[in-house]
């Protein structure tokens, strides 16, 4: 039913869209709500055995089914918030893109947990996004990406890094860029999915370990790249604590201002608040709990993906 306002709004527009639902492995109710949708038109259904502890072979099952030359991934727990999704991600298809990375915040909800979440969801897409901008695209999004089938093909699909846990997207756009691929994003609100995010601390930890997984295989100048921030910041606050002047605490409150001020132009960009952009201050916790959940998937904690 969440996809039903996209489907009609691509069908109003003469767009022929299949639908390919995979179901991999699920011990709820899933294959039966999807059995009932195998009748409608436009729909196949897929009941793909969990073989490998990713959904990395859900997707090549997936692709198997679909006939179309442009493809959109996106998760069922994901629900498009505008009519004119399909349309946003699939608008230069071929024609001036390869892949399109597309945005999946977190939905609505409260308390620390959420604005924990949300923070993070919304860092890592201004990241996706600059790096798109820059021409070094090295983050994608399998709740809500779109690539076309040739690219799809040249790469390979998920062959080569079929070992990881993750990595459905990020480590397969790496490889399509390594091969040439065009990428563009969006960011308008009209291309979003909001997905929901785990209820719980514990839950977000486990979901966090899974992610991770796969920057370990990121290429050095990628992981390169992605630590110069974390030691800029790091730099600064050690000559405050070291030598509090005026100069040093000048530099590192206009380092913020600045920070703050690109992120909240992001978030203007892709229709969020940017007054939030005064959840910064919370950077550094969060990464305290991404770098925990990093140490708990390197040490005890090998957590199968759902």
């Amino acid at each position: 039913e969440a996809l039903r306002p996209a489907l009609n709004h691509a069908a109003s527009l003469g767009v022929h869209v299949q639908v390919v639902a995979v179901n991999h492995g699920s011990t709820d109710s899933t294959a039966e709500a999807l059995e009932a949708l195998r009748e409608r038109a436009g729909w196949t259904v897929v009941h793909q055995s969990r073989t490998r502890p990713s959904k990395k072979e859900a997707l090549e099952a997936g692709m198997a089914e679909a006939t179309g030359q442009v493809v959109v991934v996106t998760d069922i727990d994901c629900t498009p918030l505008a009519p004119e999704w399909l349309e946003a991600m699939l608008r230069g298809a071929s024609a001036q893109w390869d892949v399109c990375v597309g945005l999946s915040l977190p939905g609505r909800g409260a308390g620390w947990l959420h604005v924990f979440q949300q923070l993070e969801a919304e860092r890592s897409a201004q990241k996706a996004v600059g790096a798109v901008v820059r021409g070094r695209p090295y983050l994608g999004f399998g709740r809500n990406m779109a690539f076309t089938r040739e690219m799809w093909t040249r790469v390979g699909g998920m062959s080569k890094h079929d070992h990881v846990r993750s990595g459905d997207d990020d480590l397969w756009l790496q490889e399509a860029v390594a091969l040439g691929a065009r990428v563009t994003t969006q960011t308008s609100a009209a291309a979003q999915t909001a997905s929901s995010w785990p209820a719980t601390w514990k839950g977000w930890r486990r979901q966090k370990t899974r992610h991770v997984s796969a920057s370990s295989v990121y290429p050095m100048a990628t992981l390169a790249r992605l630590t110069l921030p974390t030691v800029g910041t790091g730099l600064l606050a050690a000559g405050v604590v070291h030598n509090p002047s005026g100069t040093s605490v000048l530099c590192a409150g206009s380092a913020l201002l600045l920070r703050a001020v690109t992120f909240g132009l992001f978030l203007h960009q892709a229709g969020r608040p940017p007054l939030r952009a005064w959840t910064l201050l919370l950077e550094p916790a969060v990464g305290l709990f991404r770098s925990w959940s990093w140490w708990k998937g390197a040490t005890t904690d090998s957590t199968a993906w759902k």
